[in-house]
């Protein structure tokens, strides 16, 4: 007897918490706590709090491949083998066969009133147990039911909230480029003003040309018929004093107009002339940030126009209560407490770098955690194409092709933070939430080890 209670309890030493049968592929945890290698993986997925271990608690911080454990492996094979050798409800050992199913059974199981009632009516006991098959089968059915029928009312819910957004979306667009067209209109308005000014004033001097030309003409026209018409009577005298009254050279000819409009003013580079007007039009334009020393990592470098920042190998700052350490970040000097803000970072063709918004108050010593809950909105880059967006949980991101510049926008009122392709604008990722206090963009250009990542940050200055 005591052979046996043995074994149970040298059984249940080898289960497993989380499924409670025998292990399958066992593989021990940083803290020493064993558990079915499927088991452990599939709670770590239903978790949002980080790799623990289920039984303790404890952080096992672990990222690679789980190890397993050959020792407990052969225990639970043995033990599996000897399983069918003991009852598992009592600890004896298997003795007798039950009359009706011919099962092995113990001395306590043949004495129990179970097994009694069903020597006296197996049938009985048969339907009794289908019926309770059933009873969880209808049970299961309704669940479903119950899931799908709750599962189709939410959806159904979402359909006008999605039409809502969309014509809100729709009515915005329409409103932007409204916006464009109205500047656009104005612009040819004025530019067709200026040209009739201009027709008007040219035409207006040939017209004058042309009267003061038709009263010289009419002038000398007068004064040739007079002199003939003296010349007629005969009186020479009186002719060649009449002749040297006249002096035709008094009746001067007007400046001739220039028929040539200003073609520099209507037929230069309009159409960029009207696109370089239009950034005090544009909202947001884009910004002109600089980088904040006094938050910067040690370590980092940054150029004397606050626009470009790079990793060293020696301390490039002092010490300072708001810098970022020992992780190498770097706040740019201007905040946000309101409206819509756009700004591109150079990239190139680093392998590694964080870009984002951070709440003014987020932690910068020890440890950071880039998540919104931490007060960070980012977005990175590790080994060269591995983008993720650090939402809470991370989402790997696939862009078409790889940014060389990265826009950043941030809507503080709307509770929006998108990211860009800035060489072609095409959508990156897009953050959701609301903000309380004052956000700065955010830069890291993470660690030199990593390889083909040297190069700095530079913050973009465009010229429209």
């Amino acid at each position: 007897m005591a052979l046996a209670w043995a074994h149970v309890s040298f059984t249940e030493e080898l289960l497993c918490p989380i499924c409670l049968e025998l292990f399958v592929d066992p593989v021990i945890l940083s803290c020493g706590h064993n558990f079915c290698r499927q088991c452990v993986q599939e709670y770590w997925q239903r978790q949002a709090t980080g790799l623990c271990c289920p039984e303790c608690r404890e952080e096992t911080g672990q990222e690679g491949p789980l190890r397993p454990n050959q020792v407990v492996q052969e225990m639970s094979e043995e033990a599996r083998l000897l399983a069918g050798l003991y009852c598992q409800l009592h600890g004896l050992r298997y003795k007798l066969f039950c009359d009706t199913d011919l099962q092995l059974i113990c001395v306590s199981c043949r004495d129990s009133p179970e097994h009694q009632q069903h020597e006296a009516s197996p049938v009985q006991e048969a339907a009794q147990f289908y019926k309770e098959k059933l009873q969880e089968e209808i049970a299961s059915f309704q669940d479903r039911t119950s899931a799908f029928t709750a599962f189709l009312n939410v959806e159904e819910d979402k359909i006008p909230l999605v039409k809502k957004n969309a014509e809100s979306l729709r009515q915005h667009i329409k409103e932007q480029f409204a916006q464009m067209h109205g500047f656009l209109c104005e612009q040819e308005a004025a530019l067709t003003r200026d040209l009739v000014e201009h027709e008007r004033s040219v035409l207006t001097l040939i017209r004058e040309n042309l009267q003061k030309v038709q009263e010289g003409l009419s002038s000398l026209g007068a004064r040739l018929a007079k002199l003939i018409s003296q010349q007629a009577q005969g009186d020479d005298i009186e002719f060649l004093k009449e002749l040297s009254k006249q002096r035709p050279d008094d009746i001067q000819l007007p400046t001739e107009a220039a028929t040539d409009l200003p073609l520099g003013i209507f037929k230069g580079p309009l159409q960029y002339k009207v696109w370089k007007e239009m950034k005090d039009f544009i909202s947001p334009a884009p910004e002109a940030l600089t980088l904040d020393p006094e938050s910067a990592h040690q370590r980092l470098l940054v150029s004397e126009d606050l626009t470009h920042v790079r990793l060293t190998d020696s301390n490039q700052q002092p010490q300072g209560p708001e810098r970022f350490g020992p992780c190498v970040n770097i706040l740019a000097a201007q905040g946000f407490r309101s409206g819509r803000h756009y700004w591109e970072v150079e990239v190139g063709t680093k392998t590694a770098w964080d870009l984002g918004v951070a709440r003014e108050s987020v932690r910068r010593k020890g440890r950071i955690t880039l998540s919104p809950v931490d007060g960070y909105w980012t977005l990175w880059l590790r080994d060269g194409d591995q983008y993720k967006a650090l939402d809470w949980p991370a989402v790997p991101l696939a862009p078409a092709t790889k940014p060389r510049k990265v826009g950043v926008y941030l809507d503080f009122e709307g509770g929006q933070v998108s990211f860009y392709n800035a060489d072609d604008m095409s959508h990156l990722y897009t953050f959701r939430d609301t903000f309380s206090e004052r956000l700065f963009p955010y830069f890291s250009p993470y660690l030199t080890s990593c390889p083909g990542n040297a190069e700095g940050l530079r913050l973009c200055t465009l010229k429209l």
